[in-house]
């Protein structure tokens, strides 16, 4: 499967407002059942999103913000191999400043996609991992380890580090502010980024040991859960939780969060797959015991 494209929108001239940041598109094939861990995963988001820290445009309007993602349940090739895609389709641009150089500018997503293969769906709902999933492939969608580089100095070279591809070390002031605090890691530098696993899943997931399965020996004071359990972690098992280093990579974003959403996610899950970033195929993979 192909990665998904990322283009620059553009918005419409609307009046700005308080708006919810997910809305779902739903494909005629996606059935009742699957649309709760979808409509679920996104009001999870929606309630963790509170604001915006860029609203104006690239020609200093005041723009409202939102995210519309469409969901697709097709048969792709029965349980295994391609689970799907996820990603950001579209993204728009915000800068600080209405009236001159910005200092800071950031690329939103605008409008994604999520599709997950019917037969995978099915096995992961009776494994009580498909919560999980969806939550992390949103999370993708956002813009966590697909939206690093394109923000990175977007208003200029020097105003913002966030990620180079290949370097394995994201600067983002509060994911690194979470690795320091809630892990311990008072004189880290950078976050550690995952470089092991393959295109879809090197350089877009905080890193863990490849393959998932090992404890990383770095432990949340909020859960008491290793690093290896962290929602955005290219090897995802259960118990899932999230950590204030990916709410603050949202923070990063541009996004204002709610940190008190950091902890165990909502629905427990069991199993293990590898999930995947950046629009590229997602391939279901078995660890060794």
């Amino acid at each position: 499967m192909k990665p998904l494209p990322l283009v620059i929108a553009s918005l419409l001239a609307l009046p700005a407002q308080a708006v919810t940041l997910i809305d779902l598109s739903f494909d005629a094939g996606v059935t009742q059942s699957q649309r709760q861990y979808f409509e679920g995963a996104a009001s999870f988001w929606n309630t963790t999103i509170l604001g915006y820290d860029l609203i104006y445009d690239g020609i200093g309007q005041v723009r409202p913000h939102s995210l519309t993602i469409n969901v697709s349940v097709p048969a792709i090739d029965g349980v295994g191999g391609v689970l799907g895609s996820a990603g950001p389709q579209t993204a728009a641009y915000y800068d600080n400043n209405p009236v001159g150089a910005p200092t800071l500018a950031l690329l939103y997503a605008a409008t994604g996609s999520m599709q997950f293969d019917a037969a995978d769906v099915n096995n992961m709902i009776g494994n009580n991992t498909f919560f999980g999933v969806v939550l992390h492939e949103m999370a993708h969608v956002m813009g966590i380890g697909t939206l690093w580089t394109q923000n990175t100095d977007l208003a200029g070279a020097g105003t913002y580090n966030l990620y180079a591809v290949g370097s394995g070390q994201y600067y983002g002031p509060n994911a690194l502010a979470g690795w320091q605090n809630e892990f311990g890691q008072s004189g880290a530098t950078y976050v550690p980024v995952e470089l092991g696993g393959g295109s879809g899943t090197a350089n877009g997931h905080w890193n863990e040991v490849d393959g998932g399965g090992v404890s990383t020996g770095f432990v949340s004071n909020i859960t008491g859960l290793d690093f290896s359990k962290e929602l955005m972690t290219g090897w995802a098992s259960n118990p899932f939780f999230l950590s204030t280093v990916t709410l603050g990579g949202l923070d990063d974003l541009g996004y204002i969060v709610d940190y008190s959403k950091a902890g165990l996610i909502p629905e427990p899950a069991t199993g293990m797959l590898v999930v995947a970033a950046s629009g590229l195929a997602l391939r279901r993979r078995r660890r060794s015991p």
